[in-house]
């Protein structure tokens, strides 16, 4: 996969942000807010032209009455008729002027039926006829009004024909009023009821803002602890499961968008039930809490840090290159590591870690999430501390069912590595034998660990090819370092389906004539589940192993569910103490008395003790302090092929 320019720090940030959620009060505020003023500009619109109207009508009264008092008695016929004479002009001018035309009428016609204007105080317009039919409708004995502009930016007037006359010779009298007052006396009515809306307005907002202000924030605290509720963990304040799912999501998306790369780390606290089972749950919540301080101050706040649940955590992190994937988990891992006293009570705590890469292992939450829990599980059966995703290290991936046919041709082809492991007698530091562990080289996955198909095997009955293979090349190793040592032994692993074979014991005792070696050089290797599965039957089987001059060891002791009291009734010779009592025997006094108490009960039972997962010094001279026969852990060397641990063979010195 080609390396990616790496990202910044703020383009990471940016990438795992956590969508912020809508503000529904200060929407609520704002869409409160302009509704009412909309509201309240629509009622002032309506009160103005209510004023208005209510003004014209007024002015059509006032009109409408001048007609028919004043106008009606002083207008004669003769004056509707037909244009009047000068000094009839002259008199009506003088009648106008001195009751009509003011401030407010601008001017006064008269009009026939015929629309012809027979008198105006704009003297200009007699004799010419009005347009439309107001006129006309006016002389029948209606009132009518209108509004009008002169010109294009003339005043703007009101125009109102009423009756004048009586009978066949009847006309109409046409009063301009000045429209000025009526819209003045609109917008004092609209002033008047916009002071009394902003009066309103203004209370509601003294009396509402603050009650507004408390139910905001009585919302937003019930908001935050229902958020909490909901997507945080009450234990560790971290995001839980529903958050990183959530989050994850919209990352995913970023980043297929952005052609970045993502990877998904689940770490789990080894030996976490044990230390919860035993010292209770208020010291597994401590222990908890403490190993998601550490956790989160190594991860930092550039990404995605979340508890799953239990003693699983999650953390997805951007990445340009794989190694700096690996560097990142080495780093959490080695964060839980540090020594921490819980109730007085000094702990020591690893942890496994599991990565799941975009796009290679998956393109969804669910598929990374998924494939990084199985990564960790497969981790945590080869011990080894990081482990990346593959599918062969997958119980539900299809493609296992090729591989559980491949693993049966496996030997055939030479696809088989046996590596070694020192076991060293602690009293003389000098290597006595080795344990074999085999690694399969897949033509086209590469080197893969036992943990990444001999659980495969077992669950499908391959098991049985590949133990025969293992102990066909072990026996083989034997005779080869015959001539560098003869008293050198090696140690194979069996598993329950071997065990089951009532035929296994005579095909090792053909296996080991062949070859021409000792029986006694050979130790077979079984744990406490696999010897309380069908205890008769395995010790009938053993019984017969045990026979022809091989020995018997019991791998893993002390994380099944048998006693020394009760293997004292199996043909065994000694018995390998877990690794998970070893390692923190140092730091934990309760690992370490059940380590003390078990060496001289094996001793006294005749089983000789063999520690496993030595990897300190300090842990060592422990050992060697409480009388330890042997050990074995990477203090002395890590699996190595053949080729690479002859000279220690030969030398019988650990590196």
């Amino acid at each position: 996969m080609a390396v990616l320019r790496r990202p910044s720090r703020r383009q990471r940030s940016a990438l795992f942000e956590r969508e912020r959620p809508p503000r529904l009060v200060l929407r609520f505020a704002l869409v409160l807010s302009l509704s009412l003023t909309v509201a309240s500009a629509l009622i002032l619109v309506v009160v103005r032209i209510h004023a208005i109207s209510e003004a014209e009508r007024a002015a059509i009264k006032h009109a409408s009455l001048i007609a028919s008092t004043l106008l009606q008695r002083e207008v004669q016929p003769r004056d509707v008729a037909r244009p009047v004479s000068g000094i009839r002009r002259r008199e009506l001018d003088a009648l106008f002027h001195k009751h009509l035309l003011g401030a407010d009428t601008i001017a006064v016609s008269i009009i026939r039926g015929d629309q012809l204007v027979t008198y105006s105080t704009d003297h200009r317009v007699i004799g010419t006829h009005v347009s439309g039919t107001l006129a006309s409708d006016a002389a029948r004995g209606s009132i009518v009004s209108t509004v009008s502009r002169a010109g294009s930016g003339g005043a703007k007037t009101l125009e109102t024909y009423a009756p004048v006359g009586r009978g066949q010779g009847g006309g109409a009298v046409l009063i301009v009023q000045d429209y000025a007052p009526i819209d003045s006396a609109a917008r004092a009515a609209q002033f008047r009821v916009g002071v009394v809306l902003e009066g309103l307005l203004f209370v509601l907002f003294l009396v509402f803002v603050p009650l507004l202000a408390r139910v905001t924030r009585r919302i937003k605290r019930q908001i935050d602890r229902i958020h909490a509720q909901a997507f945080y963990d009450e234990l560790t304040g971290l995001p839980n499961r529903a958050h990183l799912f959530e989050r994850l999501e919209r990352a995913l998306q970023r980043a297929v968008d952005e052609d970045r790369l993502l990877a998904v780390l689940l770490i789990d606290v080894d030996r976490f039930r044990e230390i919860n089972d035993t010292m209770g749950h208020e010291a597994g919540d401590a222990l908890l809490r403490e190993t998601a301080a550490r956790l989160s101050e190594a991860v930092g706040s550039e990404r995605l840090f979340a508890r799953l649940g239990g003693d699983e955590f999650a953390v997805v992190v951007e990445w340009a290159g794989r190694s700096e994937v690996d560097a990142i988990a080495e780093r959490l891992r080695l964060a839980v590591e540090p020594p921490l006293t819980i109730e007085g009570v000094t702990l020591a705590v690893e942890a496994t870690v599991g990565v799941a890469l975009l796009p290679d292992h998956g393109r969804d939450a669910e598929t990374l999430v998924k494939h990084a829990e199985v990564a960790m599980y497969a981790a945590k059966e080869s011990r080894v501390g990081v482990l990346a995703y593959s599918p062969a290290t997958d119980p539900h991936d299809p493609e296992q069912l090729s591989l559980v046919a491949e693993l049966r041709e496996a030997a055939v082809r030479g696809e088989l590595s046996l590596h070694y492991q020192a076991k060293v007698e602690l009293a003389t530091g000098a290597i006595v034998g080795f344990e074999t562990l085999a690694y399969w080289q897949h033509p086209a996955r590469g080197l893969l660990p036992p943990g990444a198909f001999v659980p495969i095997a077992e669950r499908t009955g391959a098991i049985r090819h590949l133990s025969r293979a293992v102990l066909t090349g072990a026996i083989a190793q034997l005779r080869e370092w015959s001539s560098l040592d003869p008293q050198l032994t090696i140690a194979v692993n069996l598993t329950a389906i071997d065990l089951l074979d009532l035929d296994l014991p005579q095909q090792l005792e053909d296996l080991l004539r062949e070859r021409g070696v000792d029986p006694e050089r050979l130790c077979i290797e079984v744990t406490e589940s696999t010897v309380m599965g069908d205890p008769e039957r395995v010790k009938s089987v053993l019984d017969r192993i045990v026979a022809t001059g091989v020995r018997v060891s019991i791998d893993d002791f002390g994380t099944g569910h048998s006693s020394l009291a009760y293997l004292k009734h199996l043909p065994v010779h000694e018995v390998k103490i877990d690794r998970s009592f070893i390692s923190g025997m140092v730091v934990s006094p309760h690992d370490r008395l059940i380590v003390q108490a078990t060496i001289p009960l094996a001793h006294s039972l005749g089983f000789q003790v063999v520690a496993e997962g030595v990897e300190t010094v300090e842990v060592r001279d422990a050992l060697r302090e409480m009388g330890c026969d042997y050990a074995q852990g990477f203090f002395y060397g890590r699996p190595q092929p053949a080729e690479r641990v002859t000279q220690a063979a030969r030398t019988r010195e650990a590196a």
